[in-house]
């Protein structure tokens, strides 16, 4: 049965949310299962200040010249393939490939935060296994142990404007025929110089690794089911290249420190997660679920880039606090092939874009044969409003800004094969 339809995003940049891993609890044998999200988001950022590398105050007057108000979210697919198999009787494991954390934020590169920023994406490609061994604890319960390891890939790219009277000045060294012309400063002397795309592209050394455990206790008569799951943490350390204009960063001139050119390393623990669920039969046809989620975003304070020498590039504090999602559905079973669904859920904001979320989720599922059922899902997500900042301690940049409480929606569609 199913018991409602929800948006992902549970605190930060989970794409996962609330009962993830219902799959391994399916009652078949043997099931695949796909599914694609689709996001459509609404969040607009108003800066309020924006200071250039240096500390140069840029304002949101004429000399930054351009919008104040960017559309900072585009609309985004998620996706994942999930296989549960019962090995033996008492055994069950779930094999998922997915994409659990992700980042995509992207403004007009003329924007008057863009020194601050104004491309950002990072996304992960994820393998997890997890299995459940079911001990029979008299003739109408069951209690479960549940193991398992996660194995996940993480990128991470990051654009802003760099102000070209300080390239020129030495602060970064790159030829200043390079530039894109995407506007122009006028230094103290006169000279006029164009603006420069600053970035950095990184990735995991290679997949880093997690694990899971858990207990869950069944009593299926009554279609009851509890669980308690514990995620580890995950380290990751990146590697890559800062560049200009899509040319690699060159040694600072007029002397000074010399960097490697190109090269960027950084290091990042995604937080560990604890997740209860509950659900129960409550009526003929009925079912009840609630599932409330921990996640210790407070372990991300801040983004550091440093060179081969261990000299800061990038330091950009992020001071996430820890996340909080609750989640509660109820599901009916109309007759042998469809069911309907509905839930409501809160996530707590972790700080800077992450504002607090209220989410209705609408659902049903129908069965096209005793092997096939199709599930398609939509949610309304109402997101409070905020502020934060894309400041780069390392460099002076700033960008602070705010946004106006929205709605954002979301349509999921599942196909699960079942023998």
């Amino acid at each position: 049965m199913l018991a409602g339809s929800s948006a992902a995003f549970a605190g930060a940049w989970d794409n996962m949310g609330v009962g993830s891993l219902d799959l391994l609890f399916a009652p078949e044998k043997f099931v695949v299962e796909g599914g694609a999200t689709y996001f459509d988001r609404n969040v607009d950022y108003k800066v309020k200040s924006a200071k250039a590398q240096g500390g140069a105050d840029v304002g949101v007057g004429p000399i930054a010249s351009n919008s104040t108000n960017e559309r900072t979210t585009p609309n985004i697919w998620n996706y994942q393939v999930g296989v549960k198999a019962t090995l033996m009787e008492n055994l069950d494991c779930l094999g998922r490939t997915y994409n659990p954390f992700g980042i995509t934020e992207e403004m007009d590169p003329t924007w008057a935060g863009r020194y601050g920023g104004y491309k950002t994406e990072a996304g992960t490609f994820g393998l997890d296994a997890t299995c459940a061994y079911k001990f029979q604890i008299d003739g109408s319960s069951n209690f479960r142990a549940i193991v398992g390891v996660k194995a996940l890939d993480l990128t991470y790219d990051s654009d802003g404007m760099v102000l070209g009277v300080a390239l020129a000045s030495g602060l970064v060294g790159t030829p200043l025929e390079t530039a894109h012309d995407l506007g122009s400063r006028t230094a103290p002397n006169g000279n006029t110089y164009s603006d420069f795309v600053s970035g950095a592209s990184l990735k995991s050394k290679g997949m880093s690794w997690g694990w899971r455990a858990g207990v869950a206790y069944e009593i299926p008569q009554y279609a009851m089911r509890a669980s308690l799951v514990y995620d580890s943490e995950i380290e990751f350390d990146l590697e890559g290249e800062t560049y200009v204009n899509d040319v690699p960063l060159k040694p600072i001139a007029g002397g000074g420190t010399t960097n490697i050119p190109g090269t960027a390393f950084a290091s990042l623990t995604l937080p560990q997660s604890v997740e209860l669920n509950v659900q129960s039969g409550i009526a003929p046809g009925w079912l009840a679920t609630f599932g409330v989620k921990w996640m210790d975003w407070s372990v991300i304070d801040s983004l550091v880039l440093t060179d081969a020498k261990g000299d800061k590039k990038t330091d950009r504090a992020l001071n996430f606090k820890d996340g909080w999602t609750v989640k509660a559905g109820v599901g009916h079973k109309l007759n042998e092939k469809l069911s309907l669904g509905s839930s409501v859920q809160w996530d707590r904001g972790v700080g800077g874009s992450y504002s607090d979320t209220y989410t209705l989720g609408l659902g049903g599922s129908y069965a096209l044969n005793d092997k096939v059922k199709v599930i398609l899902g939509g949610a309304a997500i109402y997101k409070t409003s905020g502020a934060g900042d894309a400041n780069n301690l390392a460099s002076g940049a700033e960008n602070n800004y705010e946004y106006d409480s929205s709605w954002n929606y979301a349509l999921n569609t599942k196909l699960r094969i079942a023998f």
